[in-house]
């Protein structure tokens, strides 16, 4: 994204685990790319270091002026949308934050896929479909089977045991849903709105799920996966 016209602008860099997002404001709007994390370096070409404020797992690793943690960077993102924001869930392809902006604390779920964008993706490969696949399938089970693991093996297996009971495959993975998202529901302290961000909220079946468990108002910003990028470039402007 380099400059236009000569122009120069601060970029805000978010390296995740599975995806880069580069934001920019022009004129008041907001910029954005989006590329796999590998391909990083394309979204800098043209881009001075010294223009750059970073965030994102690799963010030490990447050209920078400055780089932010990702509880801050999504806090200053949320609240260019959402400027009351009371809890914000981060929902990343390796770890879930759930970051409680009144009290200043956080909790961070990394031990376990169990929860994050990487067990969708296992259940998206499983039945050989792609992420967005899923979260459409999910509004087409009749029945929500009760799964209670949504880690590794014992995944595969309740799968397994699910289809064999006579349940869809869209069953299935609105069952997986569910269970992905009572995973999360027990990190959120109390609280009467939510903000969801990172990639893996695009899944309508998981946010669905959601809403339905927590009985709460869930916002979301209208591209929730550059939140972060455009929270670093906020902090620093």
């Amino acid at each position: 994204m380099p400059s236009k016209a000569g122009r120069r602008f601060m970029i805000g860099l978010d390296v995740g685990s599975t995806t880069a997002k580069i934001v920019r404001i022009v004129d008041g709007e907001i910029e954005y790319q989006i590329t796999g994390t590998h391909n990083w370096k394309e979204l800098v070409k043209g881009v001075k270091k010294e223009d750059i404020i970073s965030t994102g797992y690799f963010r030490h690793s990447v050209p920078h002026r400055a780089s932010v943690t990702e509880i801050t960077a999504a806090q200053f993102g949320v609240k260019h949308y959402f400027p009351e924001a009371e809890v914000i869930v981060d929902i990343g392809g390796q770890d879930t934050k759930v970051i409680d902006v009144k009290s200043n604390n956080f909790i961070i779920n990394d031990r376990c896929s169990a929860g994050t964008g990487a067990f969708l993706e296992f259940v998206a490969n499983y039945f050989k479909l792609e992420l967005n696949e899923i979260g459409t399938l999910h509004f087409q089970a009749k029945r929500i089977p009760d799964i209670n693991n949504t880690c590794g093996v014992f995944a595969i297996s309740e799968m397994i045991s699910q289809l064999v009971a006579g349940y869809s495959k869209e069953e299935v993975i609105a069952g997986m849903h569910y269970a992905f998202a009572r995973r999360i529901s027990f990190m959120i302290p109390e609280t009467e709105t939510i903000v969801l961000i990172g990639g893996t909220v695009k899944n309508e079946g998981m946010v669905s799920a959601l809403r339905d468990i927590l009985k709460k108002d869930i916002l979301m910003p209208p591209e929730p996966q550059i939140v972060n990028a455009l929270g670093a470039l906020k902090y620093y402007s």
